[in-house]
């Protein structure tokens, strides 16, 4: 093992050294070990595979039409191959290279036309280094141009309502007893009591309807109530629990979203088992690279972890007008049942069982009511900002009568083309703040359509 160990250091050397840096150094440098041009949903992008986190700077220059990504303190692993880019549906003609100030990785794209361009860091993960991520916006078609394909207008139907679905989860269950008061009062109990109030609560409200990942005294594993709520194609994800700490004098409710450790941590397992993570939502990843997969799936993570932590600000304001408040704001956590990457999740711990007084308010029914009023309406605050396009929510908002699903090959403008309106009514109605779209993406139209 010595040995292996000896022989990568002198490699490490030896690349360094044929990159015009000194060893002594190469903790300051950063090493771009790979550069991949993948078809996009709306263009092109571009992928950096960086070892270290290094300031950079992407822009275009025109006359000719070109990109640049300036890398800092970075050298090539390897040459750039033009062949990888230079083709005929790709909008480059030619790719170099050169190291500015002995410093600066320049890297140059000349371009057949001026293209709108985005750029983001995205951070590292067990299956990859940290990635720039350059997206040409823009379709490049050799033999076709707008002018000269017609684009003939689409009436689209109306999307049916639905029910919004909640998935309820009870904490615990069965062989599981979780937390124990005192007084004996047993999470699980408590917890598939509220539920169970919550439940019919939703279930009372229009359009909305409630699945329960357990009904009774039995146990559920953490992964299969995640399966549940996939499986029922739920919209929110609210999982119900009761403390306890060493401590008798804890108190107070709190919700949780998602951390981003368990974020990380979830995008590596969808990476690694494919097979068994075939849909994102109502997109498919089965023909997708890895690289595509794991930017969709960051993104889709980016998206729920936003809408868990709105809901959970929306239910901790609603527990605040009665019960006490463990934490003032959402916390984050890697907990399991937080982590499905395209459904928003909240966890909520509605007190302390540790705590003689909240054991006896969690025990008692009305206050068990109370909890799960105080959920419901956070949940309805929520979905009346956020209401999925087809539903009793989107009905409620004037304007918005029906949705288009967002293809492989669409862009924003080809789509309002289409449409007979402006891309800016479609950014507009849809609150894009830039023309990036995702497979499956439902998008607003206004009423007039």
């Amino acid at each position: 093992m010595n040995a292996v160990k000896v022989l990568l250091k002198i490699a490490l050397c030896l690349l360094l050294f044929t990159a015009g840096i000194s060893p002594l150094f190469a903790q300051e440098v950063s090493l771009v070990k790979n550069i991949r041009l993948a078809k996009q949903l709306n263009g092109h992008r571009i992928v950096f595979e960086i070892a270290h986190n290094t300031p950079y700077k992407v822009f275009t220059l025109k006359q000719p039409n070109r990109l640049v990504v300036d890398i800092e303190n970075a050298r090539l692993v390897k040459q750039i191959n033009n062949s990888d880019f230079v083709k005929p549906d790709t909008p480059i003609t030619n790719v170099r290279s050169a190291l500015r100030n002995n410093k600066t990785l320049r890297i140059v794209f000349e371009l057949r036309m001026p293209l709108p361009v985005d750029s983001f860091m995205l951070p590292p993960s067990p299956e990859f280094d940290r990635r720039l991520v350059v997206d040409l916006k823009g379709e490049h078609h050799p033999q076709l141009t707008a002018a000269s394909v017609a684009q003939p207008k689409v009436t689209l139907p109306m999307v049916k309502n639905r029910d919004v679905i909640i998935i309820v989860d009870a904490g615990h269950g069965g062989k599981d007893p979780g937390a124990l008061g005192k007084g004996h009062t047993r999470e699980k109990d408590v917890t598939l009591a509220i539920a169970k109030n919550l439940a019919a609560k939703i279930n009372q409200h229009p359009g909305m309807k409630a699945v329960m990942t357990r009904s009774g005294d039995y146990y559920v594993g953490l992964r299969e109530r995640l399966n549940i709520a996939r499986k029922n194609k739920g919209d929110i994800f609210i999982s119900i629990h009761a403390d306890a700490f060493k401590n008798s004098h804890a108190r107070g409710s709190s919700t949780y979203a998602l951390s981003p450790r368990g974020a990380s941590s979830e995008a590596a397992r969808w990476l690694a088992a494919k097979e068994n993570y075939s849909e994102l939502g109502e997109v498919n990843l089965e023909d997708m690279n890895d690289v595509l997969r794991s930017v969709l799936i960051d993104l889709s993570q980016t998206s729920t972890i936003s809408a868990s932590l709105e809901t959970g600000g929306a239910i901790l304001e609603q527990l605040g007008q009665f019960a006490t408040l463990h934490h003032n704001k959402v916390e984050q956590a890697p907990f399991v049942v937080l982590k499905s990457p395209d459904i928003p999740s909240v966890l909520v711990e509605t007190g302390f069982l540790s705590n003689p007084h909240e054991e006896r308010l969690l025990g008692a029914a009305n206050y068990q009511q109370k909890i799960a009023t105080a959920i419901m309406e956070g949940i309805v605050s929520y979905f009346k900002k956020a209401a999925p396009l087809g539903t009793y929510f989107s009905e409620q908002s004037q304007g918005i009568i029906a949705a288009y699903i967002v293809k492989r090959g669409d862009t924003l403008s080809g789509i309002a083309r289409r449409l007979g309106i402006t891309p800016h009514d479609l950014r507009e109605v849809n609150g894009l703040a830039n023309d990036r779209l995702v497979i499956g993406q439902r998008l607003k139209l206004p009423a007039a359509h």
